[in-house]
This record gives structure tokens, sequence and C-alpha cells, in this order.
């Protein structure tokens, strides 16, 4: 983000757009979205807690133990660019000549660097997303609107958070599927200074809003005095004393509550980015990361409401979003990658052409979808830049609830149409797959599903970000580190004799504690080689040896010579069904093994896990 761009956000005045977004938020005490100091401050300068008056359903959302999503559920991440983000110069028709006869110095130019296809590229500061996109990750949904848009913060972004059109709505889509998704008390999270979104809210869910830089109530012991405080808070359920009707009740929602926030605040440890979109992102990632049952967050992204002064403000505001996504994947465990989604939208796009120095709201527009089980590329009906409507607008080809019911039917397994209130056509965003997070690994290769739980237990974060690279070779000090994250990093080893194993290198532990279980004695007294590809030979001594060196009867493997160091390991694999060998009668002991070999070795000796 450039120093110019902080300086504008900071004094930027807030617009119609930032008014909706918070008359369509909660921020009083309804919704625990409250900080530390002024909710302590305030309570306390009542006289405590016991002259509180309080009714049931304060602490209600933020009460009860928090417990881990179920394996292989799926997270839904939504991102709001608040305010109408200029999808024609976030996907931009540069081959298109009306779009620069229309925009003329609001163009921005691009290269072949930036080209998505049909003609179309990505606004230049969304480098890292077209990395993502070239990896099959990111899903453009063109031509998204709806009829009844009259392009007002007010009315359009109430019909996107609620997903039905009611002027008056009372709960969002999201909110609607909570209700029946059974989710924990921090299963919907907002985070940022919006309070809890119109999306997340339900006719009798909850969700908790978290203010990006922390603060939380009862997180924070550093200072003596507020220490007392939440002390005789958190004790008051156990104290006996006279609390008149709601004592019980406001006692044991004030423990609950400095539980939950203790729970909470390790996700604020560590180096986040600083501000912004990146940082709340970056904390939307560290809170899934938490497994707390955590299965949708909404995040906020202001200033697209550009009128004046477009290309500055919208560029930046593309790095930022660029940024943002980025935090978002790098901090989010692999775990909980594969199996999350996220979903960027605005409440209506800007017009065709420009005014003076910016665009005026607009209708059509673009929803993206991010995450390694995306069917990623151009989806949808690109809007004609000619044949506009009366008021000079693009028309759109899919309602924005077909994009909704999409993300409900396909990703989050839920009824599309009880929730939205009508059936609506949906389109193919999500691979059908789901196992692997990884865009180099066909869903219908025999290492996906391997790849896909090895990934999930933490035991490899990829070559990249995107990538497994299942046919590459596997080295020793990379087949020393996938053991030793197998077996849950053991500590407590000594260090190896092995000379050549510098102490900064990521497999110098996984050696240490190789060498002191007996797993390998080096290929010397005093060498690893630990940049040597391992053969399958090798690795099937090294399983035997990790599991126990466990008798098997011969395999019959016609190249496994009875006098070689890994016959007995051979028939041991062999025997437990991790390997039926390269043929029927051959194993291929010096052959190297792959990364995709390998995860499929692990992933049966761990009993082939769903």
């Amino acid at each position: 983000m450039s120093a110019l761009h902080i300086s504008r956000s900071r004094l930027r005045t807030p617009g119609e757009a930032d008014t909706a977004l918070a008359h369509l938020s909660q921020h009083d005490m309804t919704a625990p979205g409250f900080a530390r100091r002024s909710f302590l401050q305030g309570s306390l300068s009542l006289g405590g807690a016991a002259s509180l008056t309080l009714t049931p359903g304060f602490f209600d959302k933020i009460a009860a133990a928090s417990t881990p999503l179920p394996p292989l559920k799926r997270i839904l991440v939504t991102v709001f660019l608040e305010g109408g983000n200029d999808h024609l110069n976030t996907l931009i028709p540069a081959e298109n000549g009306a779009y620069h006869d229309a925009r003329g110095s609001l163009s921005v130019s691009v290269d072949g660097t930036t080209a998505v296809g049909e003609g179309l590229h990505l606004h230049p500061n969304l480098a890292r997303l077209k990395a993502r996109f070239d990896a099959g990750q990111v899903a453009f949904v063109r031509g998204v609107g709806e009829a009844s848009d009259d392009q007002s913060h007010f009315t359009s972004t109430a019909t996107w958070m609620a997903g039905i059109q009611n002027m008056l709505p009372a709960t969002g889509w999201l909110g609607r599927y909570q209700d029946g998704a059974g989710l924990g008390p921090l299963g919907a999270v907002a985070v940022g200074w919006h309070g809890v979104p119109l999306t997340l809210r339900g006719g009798f869910s909850s969700a908790v809003a978290l203010p990006p830089h922390g603060d939380l109530l009862g997180a924070d012991r550093a200072e003596a005095s507020e220490r007392d405080a939440f002390d005789f808070l958190a004790g008051l359920k156990d104290s006996g004393a006279g609390h008149g009707i709601f004592g019980p009740f406001v006692a044991n929602a004030f423990a609950k509550a400095i539980n939950t926030a203790e729970t909470i605040s390790p996700a604020f440890t560590d180096v986040l980015p600083e501000d912004g979109l990146a940082r709340q992102l970056a904390l939307a990632a560290r809170v899934i990361n938490l497994d707390v049952g955590t299965k949708l967050v909404d995040v906020a992204h202001s200033g697209y409401d550009t009128h004046e002064g477009q290309r500055p403000y919208h560029d930046d505001l593309m790095a930022e979003l660029d940024a943002g996504i980025d935090a978002f994947f790098s901090n989010l465990h692999p775990t909980f990658a594969g199996r999350t989604a996220v979903l960027v939208f605005s409440e209506f796009g800007r017009r065709v052409d420009q005014n003076a120095s910016g665009t005026d709201h607009g209708t059509t527009g673009l929803a993206m979808l991010v995450g390694p089980n995306v069917v990623g590329g151009l989806h949808g009906q690109q809007p004609s830049l000619t044949d506009l409507d009366e008021r000079g607008n693009m028309r759109h080809s899919m309602d924005f609830r077909s994009v909704y019911a999409s993300v409900l039917d396909d990703w989050l397994d839920a009824d599309a149409r009880e929730i939205l209130g009508a059936n609506y056509p949906t389109v193919d965003l999500f691979s059908e797959s789901g196992s692997s997070l990884f865009a180099d690994v066909n869903s219908n290769a025999y290492y996906d599903a391997p790849v896909g739980w090895l990934a999930a237990e933490g035991i490899t974060n990829g070559t990249s970000p995107s990538t497994f690279s299942p046919e590459a070779e596997v080295t020793r000090g990379q087949m020393a580190a996938f053991l030793f994250r197998y077996k849950g990093e053991p500590g407590g080893s000594p260090h190896s004799p092995f000379v050549d194993v510098a102490r900064d290198r990521f497999f110098a532990r996984p050696i240490d504690w190789m060498h002191a279980q007996g797993i390998t004695t080096g290929t010397s007294a005093v060498t690893f080689s630990s940049e040597d590809v391992v053969t399958r030979g090798q690795m099937a001594t090294f399983l035997w040896r990790m599991e126990g060196e466990a008798p098997a009867p011969p395999a019959g493997f016609a190249d496994v010579s009875r006098s070689r160091y890994y016959a007995k390991a051979v028939d041991w694999l062999f025997d437990r069904g991790i390997t039926t060998g390269t043929t029927s009668t051959t194993f291929s002991p010096e052959a190297p093994v792959t990364r995709g070999q390998l995860a499929t070795f692990l992933w049966r000796l761990a009993g082939s896990p769903a």
C-alpha cells in the first residue's frame, strides 16, 4: 500500500456506502464485537458487574465452549468490496475499443502478463491473484446483477447481504444458513470495525465481531488492576453472593466471555500485517487455524465508491485486495486450505462512461471465488459495452443469487432454495473431488487422496502455495522431514553426528530424530547426504525401521535379492499393503521415489484414511 493511499484512507470522509454498511451491521452490546477497555471501564464505572442490568441473550453469542469443525467440513470467507467496485477496471476488456472510448483517462494500461483470455486482462496490481488464476484457483463470474437494482448503497447492500428481495430484511443469507447448520459460538466471525453484518445475522443464530487489533475482553492480563477486575468477573459464578434474579446468568456469562477471549487471542500472536485488508484477512486465516469451529468469516474492504479521483484510489484498492488475498492464503494452515473458498463481491458495479474523474453507480458486476478447489477460469457471459440500458449501464445476464446458490449447494452442502426462497440456476464453480489443494494434482491421479490427506495433516505444504510437484524426486533430507512430521515432530533428540547436515536446514531436527531412533545410520559414520535422491529400497527400509522392523513373509519380487539390506523391508511393505510393486513381479528398488509415491506410501501406512 502506498503512503499516499494510507493518507487518503485515513482522511476520507465517510460516505453513503459507509453509512449503509454501518446501518446493516450490529455495533451495540447485543453483538459481541466489544473492545476490552471500553466495556470494562464502562462496567466498573457502574460499580462492577453486580450493578449491570442485563437480559438473557447478552452473552449468548460467545457463552458456550468452542469445538473444532468436523474433518473435511468446508469453510467460506466472504470479502465485501464496500461502495461498488469498478469491475471494468478489475477484469478489464482492454482489447475492446469501446472500453477505451468510454473510459478515456480512466482506462488501465495492460500487457501480455495480465491476460486471462477472451480479450480480458486483470488489473496489473492483481499480480498475485493472476498467479492463482494461472494455477486454476480463481473463478471470475461475469455479468452478475439483479433486476430491481436501484443503484442505492442502502437497498443494494441490503439485498446482496440478505439474498432476498426485501426492503426490511431481518436476516442474511449466511445467517439463515447458520440457523440450520448447528455451528458453535465461534462458527461465524466478522473481522473488522463494522460489527456483525447483516450477511451473518440469522433468525436465532449468532456471530462474533472481532476487532482487527484485538483488545478483547479478558485476553490481556498485563495490567494488575485489570487482571484483578477480570479475575473478579470470571469468579462471580463461584462467589455464592447474591446478585439479583439474573446473578447466576451474569456470572456465568462473564466467565465464559473471558474464557472465549483467551481462546481466540492466540490469533493475534506472531507477526501480522500492520493494517488494512491484509491484516484483516491474515487474522481471518489465523482464526480458522485455531480450529475452534469457525466455518464462516466475513471481512469488508471500504473505499470503492469512486465518483472522483478514481484512478489512484482504485489502483491502490486493487493492490490492497491482492495483498489481502495473498496474506490470507499465506497464513492459512494446509489443514484448512483445501477446504476453504473466498467469495469476493460488491453491492453493484460502476457506470461504463467516466464522469470528470471517476464513475457513477452502475449495475452489472463481477463475483470472484478463490481457492484450491475452485473451478478456475471465466464463468458467465461478458456484458456488452455498447448494448446498454436506458441509464447507460451494462445488462446483467446472471442473478447474483445463482452464485450464492452454487456456494450453498455445492460448497456448504445446504439447501439453497430453502435459504434463498426460490430456485436459482447454479454454476459449476467447485471441483468434484475437493481432496487436493494443489493445482498440479489431478483428481483422477492415484495420489490425489493421499496428497490431500498429507496436506490436511500438516505433513506437507507443497512446493508452492498452489503446487505439490507429484513427479519430482524426493531427497533424503525431504524424506526425513516427511517422516518426522508424520510422527508428530517428536522432540528431545540429540544432534546427529553428520557433519554435512547444517543446523539451519529444515531437515536438521528430523535427521537428529531418525538417527536417535535407529531409522538411519547415514551414508557413512559422519555423513547423511541429505541432497541425494531416495531410492525405493531406501524408502522401504526407512519405513520398516520406523515401524519396528516387523517380520513378514517374502514378497516374491524377482528384482529384490534376498542378500540386499532392503529385502525384509520390502517384504513387510508388501505384506502391509503399502506397495504392490511397480509390476506384479518387480519392486524396482533402485528407482527414485517421487513425491506422489511417497504421499501414497505414507497414506497407506496410516490406514488409507478418508
